[in-house]
C-alpha cells in the first residue's frame, strides 16, 4: 500500500503569510536591513532650535607693543548652557574658546599684532552641553561685535654726519613713520682726554642740522677728545623713536 505524505492545510499556509506582511521586510531576520537612523545634523538642528545669544558685550580692547587684550561679557538663551567664542584681528587665523554657563566674562589676548589700525571681532554661538559631554554648537544663531583697534607705530631715526671743515663736523637727523609731525633732539658726548671721563649733555633741541666744532687731529695723534651726537626724534602721537648715533671723531683736545 502506497503511503502519502499529509498536505498542509489551507488556513496554515494563510496565517503564514499574514504572520510575514505584518512583520514586512525590514524586519525579516536574516534580511541584513537594519532600521534608519537620524542624521546628526538633523538632531543638531532640532536641539539648536529657538537658541540665540542674547547679549555680547566687548567692554575693552587696545593693543600695546603688539599686544592686543580685550574682555567682555555673553548671554545666551533659554535652554542653551554654554557659548562657543570665536576671535578674529583683519579677518585672519580665528581662533575659539568655550565658556560653560548661560552667562558670564570673557577674555582674549594675543601678541605679534602689528601697529596700526587693526579690526577686532568676537563672534559668540550659543551651545548645548549634555551629561555625557557631548556637544552642540549653534553655528545659525549668532551675535558679532566688530570694533578697530589702533596702536601707533613708532617713528624710524636715522643720521648722516661727515666733516665739512678742519674745526666742524655737521650732522642731520631725519625721521619716517610714525604719524604727524615730528620733534628732533639731540644728545652730544665727549670724552675728555684731560678729565679721562666723558661729559654728556642735551643739545640743538628743535634742529634737524647741527654743526659741532671738532678741530681735526692726524690719524697718529695719541692726545685727543672724542666726540659723538645721538639723535632722536618724538611723533606728534607721543610716540618716540629709536636712538641713533653718530661716528666717533677724534678732536683736538679742549677743556670742559
Amino acid at each position: 500500500m502506497t503511503q502519502r505524505r499529509p498536505a498542509r492545510s489551507a488556513l496554515g499556509l494563510l496565517l503564514s503569510g499574514l504572520l510575514l506582511a505584518a512583520c514586512g521586510d525590514g524586519d525579516v531576520p536574516g534580511s541584513g536591513l537594519a532600521p534608519s537612523e537620524e542624521p546628526l545634523g538633523t538632531r543638531e538642528a532640532a536641539m539648536c532650535s529657538g537658541l540665540s545669544v542674547t547679549s555680547l558685550t566687548l567692554d575693552g580692547i587696545s593693543t600695546y607693543e603688539g599686544e592686543l587684550a580685550g574682555a567682555g561679557t555673553y548671554a545666551v538663551s533659554t535652554f542653551a548652557n554654554a557659548v562657543s567664542l570665536e576671535f578674529s584681528v583683519d579677518g585672519q587665523t580665528p581662533s575659539s574658546i568655550e565658556r560653560p554657563g548661560a552667562s558670564g566674562t570673557w577674555s582674549y589676548s594675543r601678541t605679534g599684532v602689528a601697529c596700526g589700525p587693526r579690526t577686532f571681532e568676537v563672534r559668540a554661538y550659543p551651545m548645548i552641553v549634555a551629561s555625557d559631554g557631548t556637544k552642540a554648537v549653534c553655528r545659525e544663531s549668532y551675535k558679532s561685535v566688530i570694533r578697530t583697534v589702533t596702536e601707533p607705530c613708532p617713528t624710524t631715526a636715522s643720521v648722516s654726519c661727515n666733516r665739512i671743515s678742519t674745526t666742524t663736523v655737521r650732522c642731520t637727523g631725519t625721521g619716517s613713520g610714525g604719524s604727524g609731525s615730528y620733534t628732533p633732539s639731540w644728545r652730544t658726548s665727549v670724552y675728555s682726554y684731560y678729565d679721562q671721563m666723558e661729559f654728556s649733555w642735551p643739545s640743538y633741541l628743535d634742529m634737524w642740522t647741527v654743526d659741532m666744532s671738532c678741530g681735526a687731529v692726524s690719524a697718529t695723534a695719541t692726545a685727543y677728545d672724542v666726540l659723538r651726537l645721538d639723535f632722536k626724534v618724538t611723533g606728534s602721537n607721543g610716540v618716540t623713536s629709536n636712538t641713533v648715533s653718530s661716528p666717533n671723531y677724534k678732536c683736538a683736545p679742549m677743556y670742559y
